[in-house]
């Protein structure tokens, strides 16, 4: 099933990415977790932003979400992973994070999304920038 990784700058339609990932699931799935990520107020830095820059960090963000899914789906034996991350300017309550995995047990589906999101929140790959 493997690790899907991308980066849109349109805005998401969840229900779709979903589908999607349901589509690569096979009989061995248990449990599927999913992480939906919004902007909200008020801001880490900026309380009472205008909008919100998400840039790339490095040269290619989606190879490196690529390679962070592959990590943690090898460390947590997952069976699948979908990451799609939103970029450039996004606004209080836009969705700017989808994460979805599936594992044979929920402890592995649970800490293995935990663990992706987490990686992706360090802003290593995208910064999250707030303007006044």
């Amino acid at each position: 099933m493997g690790v899907t990784a991308f980066i849109t700058s349109e805005a998401f339609d969840v229900g779709r990415y979903m589908g999607r990932f349901q589509d690569g699931e096979d009989a061995s799935t248990g449990t599927i977790v999913m992480h939906h990520g919004k902007v909200k107020r008020p801001g880490k830095v900026v309380g009472n932003f205008s909008r919100v820059l998400l840039e790339p960090v490095l040269p290619d963000p989606e190879k490196r979400m690529q390679e962070t899914g592959q990590k943690f789906l090898d460390q947590h034996g997952l069976n699948q992973v979908f990451i799609v991350h939103r970029v450039g300017e996004v606004h209080a309550r836009d969705d700017v994070l989808f994460v979805a995995v599936s594992g044979v047990t929920r402890d592995i589906a649970f800490a293995g999304c935990a663990d992706i999101v987490d990686a992706i929140k360090e802003e290593k790959i995208l910064r999250l920038v707030e303007v006044p």
